[in-house]
């Protein structure tokens, strides 16, 4: 049998008068599958001329008069750790032990609203892609490489502007004391989680060795994560812990192998300190009225949770409540019970299914899933238009730019902001999901 080319026909002329307007390749070709999912969902895929001279006008580098005003962390040890293949890196972790016992955890953040004002071709372009898509042979960028690689990445060695949530963390890991900066890093190490956990799980002399500089903060970090967990777990925030199918590609970009995804220390301890750095966000935010984006998780619709009472006691499984009445801790107690049996991945899809899907929302109404009272995205500027709202109200707010007439703006614009962002992070969700 032949492989034919996959043409793509105008929509309004289809049929005998149709004409092709484009040739995605031949079927069977490396990359084909993903322009067609690409199309399918109208994602729009290169950058606009304007959006790109844009970025490139804005240089590669942190100029003297970024400085100005900002507060500088380049004296502290600060690291990045992300995925072997990441190429955009969005967030650094600085730590230290306080002389009373506490922790002291830097979460320093790509100030890319530092670049990107409002109204701009490069906002106009962020907003309408409102995320970027990750597939497992490329990634389509909210932003064009210039920004989303460069001068917003915060590479190894090179000066990086950021804004920056500092937080004192007691040993029951609650935030005692919290500070939010305009600052500047310079980061000294580009880690993997795959390194980070040779150090901290499998005890690795040689990589350890490489690294001796950096291997107490580590393990420092390590120390915080579980003590965070831990009080995540007592508040009764929901943890599945599913593992996701992993698409391994060889050197021709054709499927070699399809793996489960393993969590290991590292990548939990980067999701424990960006979530403490998002809920800080969020409750400052709350305490000082500033109109703002939330990131939301409804409590579910008492109905579904019936069903799904019903359901899992087939099994010998309940959540012990009524179903108007259920908390997040009621989840949590049943993930656990399941754990490690043959049924925990269905009822975890169907208990997922149960449950409100998060939104982006003007109002804060909590998250269930992670029984947190306030919860915002603060930490990924580069791929999701919703961080850089947070970043530009936060801003505002703490510099006095947020007065009467502006707060009044943002009110009557965020509910279809978050409208719009919800909807096109569903678009990205289905389109990763089919190509998968």
């Amino acid at each position: 049998m032949v492989s034919s080319p996959i043409t793509r026909w105008p929509t309004a002329a289809r049929g005998p008068v149709g004409r092709v307007i484009e040739v995605l390749g031949d079927i069977d070709a490396p990359g084909v599958d993903t322009e067609i999912i690409i199309r399918k969902h109208g994602i729009p895929d290169a950058h606009g001329e304007e959006a790109i001279e844009e970025a490139r006008r804005l240089g590669g580098e942190v100029g003297a008069r970024d400085l100005a005003g900002r507060t500088d962390f380049r004296p502290l040890v600060t690291v990045t750790i992300d995925g072997e293949h990441a190429r955009d890196f969005d967030d650094a972790i600085t730590i230290e032990r306080l002389v009373n016992g506490n922790y002291w955890l830097g979460v320093h953040i790509a100030d890319v609203a530092h670049y990107v004002p409002e109204g701009g071709a490069l906002d106009e372009e962020a907003y309408e892609r409102a995320t970027s898509v990750y597939f497992p042979d490329r990634a389509v960028h909210m932003f064009p490489s210039d920004l989303s690689t460069g001068l917003c990445s915060l590479n190894p060695n090179v000066d990086r502007l950021v804004q920056s949530c500092l937080m004192e963390v007691d040993r029951k890991g609650a935030v005692v004391r919290y500070e939010i900066h305009d600052g500047v890093i310079h980061s000294n190490a580009r880690m993997t989680y795959t390194d980070v956990n040779a150090i901290l799980t499998d005890h690795d002399e040689a990589v350890s060795a490489r690294y001796r500089e950096l291997v107490p903060q580590f393990e420092l970090m390590k120390e915080l994560f579980e003590v965070l967990n831990r009080r995540r777990h007592r508040r009764g925030s929901i943890d599945f812990d599913l593992k996701e199918p992993e698409i391994v590609l060889d050197d021709q970009g054709l499927v070699e192998a399809i793996i489960a995804a393993e969590r290991n220390i590292a990548h939990r301890l980067i999701e424990e300190f960006m979530l403490l750095a998002n809920e800080t966000v969020a409750a400052h935010l709350d305490d000082h009225d500033v109109p703002t984006l939330y990131r939301i998780h409804e409590e579910p619709d008492p109905l579904k949770v019936e069903e799904f009472e019903e359901f899992i006691s087939t099994l010998g499984y309940s959540l012990g409540k009524v179903s108007s009445k259920v908390t997040p801790r009621d989840f949590q107690k049943l993930v656990e019970r399941m754990r490690g049996t043959p049924e925990e991945k269905p009822i975890a899809f169907l208990m997922l299914r149960t449950m409100q899907k998060a939104r982006y929302d003007p109002a804060n109404l909590g998250h269930f899933g992670l029984a947190a009272d306030s919860y915002t995205h603060f930490t990924s500027p580069i791929r999701r238009y919703p961080d850089l709202v947070v970043h530009r109200t936060l801003r505002e707010s703490r510099h006095g730019g947020m007065n009467e007439e502006r707060a009044g703006e943002l009110t009557e614009e965020l509910p279809e902001v978050a409208r719009h962002t919800s909807e096109r992070e569903r678009r990205a969700d289905d389109a990763e999901r089919e190509l998968v």
